[in-house]
């Protein structure tokens, strides 16, 4: 049996404010935790944003859509208040910032596009152009709920891995994502136990999400998925050194 990959989703999220620097960087410091999971956006001049809604409201002091403001506008903006005064001050980061601490303490990260509900002109090519600049390849992967884009980030650059979100059961999902990772919502696994082994034959790695619970994340340990996506980075690795 393959030992999963640990990634944070959105960082330690199940404790600190998700998608911002505090959560990226309590996930990195809990011993065994691979790497993290992030949500990109586009500002209104055209830089690449950490957060996982297109508008403010739910975790920042902010209103309205992320693209209506530049990327200072959002930067004084407070991403940490909404879970707890005691985060008050968290900023919005940029990708390249995030870039910076993965590489510094060698951490994959998985970078969701989040261009189906707003659909962001280049996005594929800005977060690729952000990544090779970074010389960050190896450690990225890509993934989106909007699998023409993963389709367009092939195109861009074959040699970063992406992968396909989706939470809904696909028929043969091996053979539709030819060329990707697959990326199943982990109840999905339960429906067809031979999933994974069928991926893993195509080449293909298997991310699934968000694992939360003991009794979730045993099952999908089992199942021999490539990586677990958590909000509880320090719960999974307790649970693979048993």
């Amino acid at each position: 049996m393959i030992k999963p990959l640990v990634v944070a989703h959105r960082g330690f999220s199940g404790k600190f404010p998700e998608n911002s620097r505090r959560a990226f960087v309590e996930a990195i410091a809990v011993v065994g935790c691979d790497g993290i999971e992030t949500d990109v956006h586009l500002s209104k001049d055209g830089e690449p944003v950490i957060i996982h809604d297109g508008t403010l409201e739910r975790t920042t002091n902010g209103k309205g859509p992320v693209n209506a403001m530049t990327f200072a506008e959002l930067r004084s903006l407070d991403v940490g208040s909404w879970m707890s005064k005691e985060f008050a001050g968290e900023q919005i980061m940029h990708l390249n910032e995030l870039l910076d601490l993965c590489i510094q303490h060698d951490k994959v990260l998985n970078i969701e596009l989040k261009n189906y509900q707003t659909i962001y002109a280049n996005l594929e090519k800005i977060v690729i152009d952000c990544v090779i600049a970074k010389k960050a390849e190896e450690r990225v992967f890509l993934s989106s709920f909007n699998h023409i884009s993963m389709e367009i980030c092939k195109g861009i650059n074959p040699n970063i891995k992406t992968g396909l979100l989706y939470m809904q059961p696909l028929i043969r999902a091996e053979k539709y994502a030819t060329g990707h990772a697959l990326h199943p919502a982990y109840a999905l696994l339960g429906l067809e136990p031979d999933l994974i082994e069928r991926a893993h034959k195509e080449g293909q790695a298997v991310h699934t999400w968000t694992v939360n619970g003991d009794e979730e994340m045993r099952f999908c340990i089992s199942q021999g998925v490539d990586s677990i996506i958590t909000n509880f980075p320090d719960r999974l690795v307790e649970l693979l050194a048993e």
